[in-house]
């Protein structure tokens, strides 16, 4: 069976279908005057979302729309995000059945639903058409609390008819799983989402409402609040014009229109908005009312709107799914609440978090803490852990170690001025030898070290060829001995006094 939003679905509720538009048929337009549908389009029960079937509950007219499809990082329009959800709320009863694969919607319901009082069908067409183009990103945490996730085109196909007054579309396999299964819902009330006339506005509200209980969505990169509004890139590049043209009057329009209240706060990296955050905190029924009602046809269409406060997700569940949520469970265990420990982990790092943490473990123990949750506050706020240092069992081994440390270094010192000695030593011994053996040479007569120095000169043709080749040049020249190259003149003054230490010794 095909999800179905009618006017039969509706009970009545809707104003008599407009006639159909050319413009509707994607394609050539058809000359030919529209004839109606042979069928009415089958209705399907939708009490579990709508609540018109059962008239012992209100009609709870709020799309649970799975958190990634909240969070497309893509520049989508007003009309494109109304649409959206509506097309979510239409299928949704079908998602989990694969049997269904396409959905089907009165284009006048939708357009009614949306608030969309135009004759130009293009518009609803090419909103249509975006959604196929969109990328969305989901990224949860499965039942074992590992994180899963995942990117796709919003609408796999779609197609209107123009004969029937119909669009046809399809999901994502993988995404279908996902909005039908999906871990965190944030639930989008379609009633207030037609009073917004910015798509910043509702985008905003999209991701806000799911923490109304909560109180906070935690602080989020700058960066990432663009993509989450639908900035496009480059635009609005300064924090100035940003926090001009779209934060501030995206929040005043969430303000005034809807059934929450927001406040924005920064968090600053030297003199630059690095992050935000906004408190989320209810209206109250006169502000509601008092922010403008529904318009006859969005009201005929959607009938009454359920306390959505009763609908909205748990704090429990809301922190379930975030990427931080071990670290909160971890501070809500020292009395903190939800909203408390979302802001904590998001405001500072996670690394100083936990450390203090650990530092507000050890005051506990010593019986130092009277109030847990606001030492706690304090403690992660003012970094009482750096301050205060390691405890003292982490200190003594880090000064144990520290000890072994300078031990080690000491011997190794010891070893290399032994080395460094010996070596000495080892030279000292070496050019005494070498004075001794040049005075043993000077004293000998000439002949002799005429002789030396002709044996000294052979071994130098034989064991050093080129320094060899050095000396006969120099010697051809007529170059002193004392003036020959350095290596020369080394050479042969050790071979020289090899030759003398050889004669000079007691076995000579």
């Amino acid at each position: 069976m095909r999800a179905v939003l009618s006017s039969r679905t509706l009970t009545g509720r809707l104003a008599p279908a407009a006639p159909t538009n050319d413009h509707l048929k994607v394609g050539r337009a058809d000359p030919r005057p529209v004839s109606p549908p042979r069928a009415p389009p089958r209705p399907i029960q939708t009490s579990l979302l709508l609540g018109l079937d059962d008239p012992a509950r209100p009609g709870a007219v709020e799309v649970k729309k799975h958190v990634g499809a909240v969070h497309s990082k893509a520049p989508l329009s007003l009309l494109q995000r109304k649409v959206a959800n509506v097309l979510l709320l239409n299928a949704f009863e079908e998602l989990a059945d694969d049997r269904v694969e396409r959905h089907e919607i009165a284009l006048r319901d939708l357009a009614r639903i949306c608030g969309f009082d135009s004759n130009n069908w293009e518009y609803l067409q090419d909103a249509l058409r975006a959604l196929t183009d969109v990328r969305i990103e989901w990224n949860v945490l499965d039942k074992d609390g590992k994180k899963r996730w995942g990117r796709s085109a919003y609408l796999a196909e779609v197609e209107m008819v123009e004969r029937s007054g119909t669009a046809s579309y399809v999901y994502p396999p993988t995404l279908r799983r996902q909005l039908a299964n999906p871990a965190v819902y944030a639930r989008i009330n379609l009633a207030i989402q037609a009073r917004f006339g910015s798509g910043y506005a509702l985008a905003l509200y999209e991701n806000c409402v799911r923490f109304r209980k909560v109180g906070t969505t935690g602080f989020l990169p700058l960066d990432t609040w663009r993509g989450l509004l639908g900035v496009e890139e480059g635009q609005y590049p300064e924090y100035k014009y940003l926090n001009k043209q779209v934060l501030k009057r995206a929040a005043d329009e969430v303000n005034r229109y809807s059934d929450i209240r927001v406040e924005m706060e920064t968090k600053k990296e030297g003199r630059s908005v690095a992050a935000l955050r906004f408190t989320v905190a209810e209206a109250g029924d006169e502000a509601v009312q008092a922010s403008g009602a529904v318009g006859p046809a969005i009201r005929q269409a959607l009938g009454a709107v359920p306390d959505p406060r009763s609908l909205a997700p748990e704090p429990a569940e809301v922190i379930a799914d975030h990427p931080l949520a071990d670290l909160q469970r971890r501070l809500l265990t020292f009395g903190l609440s939800e909203a408390q420990a979302l802001d904590l982990s998001t405001e500072f790092d996670p690394a100083r978090v936990a450390t203090n943490l650990d530092h507000v473990e050890a005051e506990i123990d010593k019986g130092e803490v009277k109030n847990v949750a606001a030492f706690t506050v304090a403690a992660v706020r003012g970094d009482y852990a750096a301050s205060a240092g390691p405890p003292a069992v982490v200190r003594q081994a880090e000064e144990k170690k520290a000890d072994a440390k300078r031990a080690r270094d000491a011997q190794q010192r010891q070893r290399e001025e032994r080395k460094a000695q010996a070596a000495q030593s080892e030279r000292e011994r070496g050019e005494a030898r070498d004075r001794a053996l040049d005075e043993a040479f000077a004293a000998l007569p000439q002949a002799e070290q005429d002789a030396l120095t002709d044996e000294a000169v052979a071994r130098m043709r034989a064991d050093a060829p080129p320094i060899h080749a050095w000396y006969r040049e120099a010697a051809e020249a007529g170059t002193p001995e004392a003036d020959m190259r350095p290596a020369v003149l080394s050479t042969l003054r050790a071979f020289r006094r090899d030759l003398v230490a050889a004669i000079s010794s007691p076995s000579s």
